[in-house]
């Protein structure tokens, strides 16, 4: 368990029902439910004419931004319906 999971029990609990789950899943989730902004943070898609595309969580309260990948944004979106709704927090995209 690391300092990270220690501190915030209540989100890592959560999460920990979610395995495997990436760094970048975990530094938002945190970010956006443990922190100090406790929000749920937008998702801003760019894509390219290939249909290449990149996407980007943005915390409302403090303009901190997270790229995440599709397979990371759907880890987001998949964890927010499931336990995000309950605690407040996760991301919002609407299509």
């Amino acid at each position: 368990m690391t300092d990270m999971e220690r501190s915030a029990p209540p989100v890592f609990d959560a999460i920990r029902g979610m395995e495997p789950i990436s760094p970048a899943v975990r530094d938002v989730l945190y970010h956006l439910c443990e922190g100090n902004c406790h929000t749920f943070g937008a998702v801003i898609e760019w894509c390219e004419a290939r249909n290449d595309c990149a996407y980007t969580v943005h915390c409302p309260n403090c303009s901190a931004q997270f790229l995440v990948d599709e397979d990371e944004l759907s880890e987001l979106l998949r964890w927010t319906d499931q336990e995000g709704n309950t605690l407040v927090c996760g991301v919002r995209w609407d299509d």
